[in-house]
């Protein structure tokens, strides 16, 4: 058994293990967490010695994590969210006018939300908590009656969205797609194309509002009359997420497109599953009659949040720079 000593090991370091763990680069943490890269590796060090275990091999495509640190991640993780977490408290108590904020976005869409913006509240010293929901049965009718302060959606066109009771404003398009299937799925062994996705059980993810709106994959299939049919799901009203991916695609047979690169950078958190991008010419076939997916930023027009208007600016910064 190793000689560990927990109770050593700081939140800064805990910090970026678990980003080490995601972005396989020292140099990209760094530049993340806006800390010296010679920081990053003495407090990799320290993690070496509190665990007596060497945690990353370094590859040619950066660090790996061994197999102890797969085991570790999930655990340091929770101790960073915690960490996150009490940080809001404390920031909360300190400030007689807070604010607290309720945030609707899938987890599908965007990693390391909560850690960028809470250190950006933090670096602003304002009174404002926040609480992230992804999931909602009526997201329209939350926001207009003041359940739900903001909402990041994905939607093909903005019709669904209009209601005179919220402030609607378009933010990135999402141009790319992405391949999700188990590791042993047969269609790894055949070209990827949209004909040949089509011949599987298609688990339909995109999560619009408008549960009539088609699925732009099935839209497609339809209008090139490929006989694609929907896998079974029980996924009921609000929707699917990340860490529900796996159950639903490790039957060799389903397979799902989703327009979000979040399932592609931390595929390495799907295990079991293999996640890739679709050939460009693929997804501008498949969007040639339809509109690409766009994100868009929704709020109550009467909301009495005087901090509203800086945290939409930070979540279109957020979104500009992480979301593609």
């Amino acid at each position: 058994m190793k000689n560990m000593t927990l109770d050593s090991l700081d939140m800064l370091s805990a910090n970026i293990l678990v980003n080490l763990y995601e972005k396989h680069s020292a140099s990209s943490v760094a530049i993340e967490m806006n800390i010296p890269a010679p920081k990053v590796s003495r407090c990799l060090q320290q993690a070496r010695m509190i665990f007596n275990d060497p945690l990353f091999i370094r590859k040619k495509h950066g660090l790996e994590p061994n197999e102890f640190t797969r085991q570790l991640y999930p655990l340091v993780k929770a101790l960073v969210q915690c960490g996150e977490q009490l940080h809001q408290l404390e920031l909360c108590h300190g400030m007689a006018a807070s604010h607290n904020m309720v945030i609707y976005v899938s987890d599908l869409l965007i990693a390391h939300l909560p850690q960028r913006l809470s250190g950006a509240i933090s670096e602003a010293q304002l009174p404002i908590s926040y609480e992230l929901r992804s999931g909602s049965a009526d997201i329209i009718e939350d926001l207009a009656q003041g359940l739900v302060d903001l909402a990041i959606l994905s939607e093909s066109s903005a019709e669904g969205l209009q209601d005179s009771r919220l402030e609607v404003e378009p933010l990135k398009q999402l141009t790319h797609l992405y391949l999700l299937c188990s590791l042993n799925h047969p269609i790894l062994h055949q070209e990827i194309s949209l004909a040949n996705i089509a011949a599987y059980p298609y688990l339909s993810a995109f999560s619009q509002i408008d549960k009539q709106s088609p699925d732009p994959f099935l839209r497609y299939c339809r209008q090139q009359k490929l006989a694609c049919h929907l896998a079974p799901t029980d996924l009921g009203l609000e929707g699917l997420g990340f860490h529900q991916l796996f159950r639903y695609l490790s039957d060799d047979k389903t397979v799902s497109l989703l327009p979000y690169n979040k399932v592609y950078e931390q595929s390495e958190l799907l295990p079991g599953l293999h996640v890739c991008c679709l050939s460009a010419n693929d997804t501008e076939r498949l969007y040639r009659d339809q509109a690409y997916p766009r994100l868009y930023l929704l709020s109550a027009r009467q909301h009495g949040c005087s901090h509203l208007d800086w945290l939409r600016q930070e979540i279109r910064l957020l979104i500009s720079q992480s979301v593609h």
